[in-house]
């Protein structure tokens, strides 16, 4: 007979999700990179979850379409809030043992500029730099067409702003980017995975 409270029967019931499976993970992990890629999954999967109901978001807000993603990550048990006050008003907050500690802007697509503003906020405000606070994220709500030519769109301008941001040349296609860059404040390595969430809706009929 398994013994209900024991890891193993943990991970088989838990790992019938998801969400679940990441939970799980996320209360097991050690170390800040295996909590940072559990965030950028639980970030995934609250995407997916978005874009499956994009038909009833069309008319929602960059808080609106924020707190969702906040509110399914409180269900997945991470320590996530959103408006915190950390250097300003922080869309997306997760905090984790270890003083780890990840932020995200985010914005929808209006125009470049108004995305660059984003960044520069993510750096230069609410990022501290520090240990285990090191890595954050661009999430771009994107209710246009074509996302991914717009997050294409999107790092060529910030390349073209900021000189010292460099992106992994491997990654130049799909949904995300990733780039790094010397925090102001620290002189660390700062990392920043930038997201576009494709919300497009149009139905013909």
């Amino acid at each position: 007979m398994i013994d209900k409270d024991s890891l193993a029967y943990l991970r088989g019931a838990l790992a019938k999700s998801t969400s679940g499976t990441i939970m799980l993970e996320m209360a097991l992990a050690d170390t800040h990179e295996e909590r940072l890629a559990l965030v950028e999954r639980a970030v995934d999967w609250s995407v997916q979850e978005l874009v499956k109901t994009r038909h009833v978001k069309q008319k929602m807000s960059e808080d609106g379409l924020s707190i969702e993603i906040v509110t399914f990550m409180k269900a997945m048990g991470f320590d996530a809030a959103h408006d915190t006050q950390y250097g300003g008003h922080c869309d997306i907050v997760v905090e984790a043992k270890g003083d780890f500690l990840w932020i995200a802007e985010a914005k929808i697509h209006k125009d470049y500029d108004w995305l660059l503003g984003g960044f520069e906020q993510l750096d230069r405000r609410y990022t501290t730099g520090l240990p285990g606070q090191d890595a954050g994220e661009m999430l771009i709500y994107c209710f246009g067409q074509r996302a991914d030519l717009v997050l294409a769109e999107y790092q060529t301008r910030l390349e073209a702003a900021r000189k010292d941001v460099n992106f992994d040349g491997t990654i130049n296609g799909g949904l995300f980017r990733r780039s790094t860059h010397v925090h102001v404040g620290t002189g660390r390595d700062f990392r920043v995975r930038h997201t576009i969430v494709p919300l497009y809706f149009d139905p013909t009929k």
